[in-house]
């Protein structure tokens, strides 16, 4: 509990710093008012599955994967990158499959207009095919797709994704992170 508080500090201390004084208050007020004192998974998976997805807000979800990805690439785990990077897949297929079970064939297209490109150059998942998916009459039905359309799968993603999220937000991962910066820069600046 020492370590969060510590971090706690880290981040008054750089609000002070940039004078972001309205974000400070806020900080504040959003600490004073953590019920679990600490990181929720639940406010997360809220995000993603009950406001991102449903509502079609891609660019958010995208922003808010890249910042975990972020998150991680400057961890020491590459087996927690690994897995985020198929969870990140995952979330995005789940994205294209709930737009296609809510009639919304744009929302897909306009998904792998904007992102197509990022999603061929970097994702380790194989992405080819599902760029024709808009054009398939019943994707659900598709061999190739039909697993991503089961409720299983869903129940499964979404466990899966909960899991992940509790892992990382141990405060043992989080801290552990910010003591191994911490050293980092007290050893460059010596």
């Amino acid at each position: 509990m020492e370590k969060m508080h510590y971090a706690e500090e880290l981040v008054r201390e750089f609000l002070v710093f940039r004078g972001f004084t309205n974000t400070l208050e806020a900080y504040e007020t959003e600490l004073r008012t953590d019920v679990g004192k600490g990181f929720q998974v639940d406010k997360i998976l809220d995000l993603i599955f009950s406001l991102y997805v449903p509502k079609f807000q891609i660019d958010k979800l995208v922003a808010l994967l890249g910042f975990f990805k972020h998150y991680l690439s400057s961890s020491f785990e590459t087996t927690l990158v690994s897995t985020f990077s198929k969870l990140e897949a995952s979330l995005l297929r789940f994205y294209v499959v709930h737009a296609l079970q809510s009639n919304r064939r744009d929302k897909v297209v306009e998904f792998f207009t904007v992102h197509g490109p990022d999603l061929l150059q970097s994702s380790q998942e194989d992405w080819t095919q599902w760029f024709a998916i808009p054009y398939v009459k019943n994707p659900q039905l598709d061999p190739e797709f039909r697993i991503f359309f089961s409720k299983e799968w869903y129940q499964a993603l979404h466990l899966s994704v909960r899991n992940f999220f509790s892992e990382i937000f141990n405060a043992t991962h989080i801290l552990h992170n910010i003591c191994l910066k911490e050293k980092k820069v007290s050893l460059v600046s010596d």
